[in-house]
């Protein structure tokens, strides 16, 4: 990956909460051209959260 290419997607600090529920607490990532992104988790982990956001 070439450091000096903007990421197509970036994502800083961003957390999600539902009521007093914490789904997502201060997530960053970054995503560049020709990645391959992949989110595991369990179950309520938070993935189709972070993904809609």
């Amino acid at each position: 990956m070439n450091t000096q290419t903007l990421p197509l997607l970036e994502v800083q600090d961003v957390s999600k909460y539902f009521g007093s529920v914490i789904a997502l607490k201060d997530i960053s990532m970054k995503v560049y051209a020709g990645e391959v992104m992949c989110l595991l988790g369990d179950n309520g982990a938070g993935k189709s959260t972070l993904i809609k956001i």
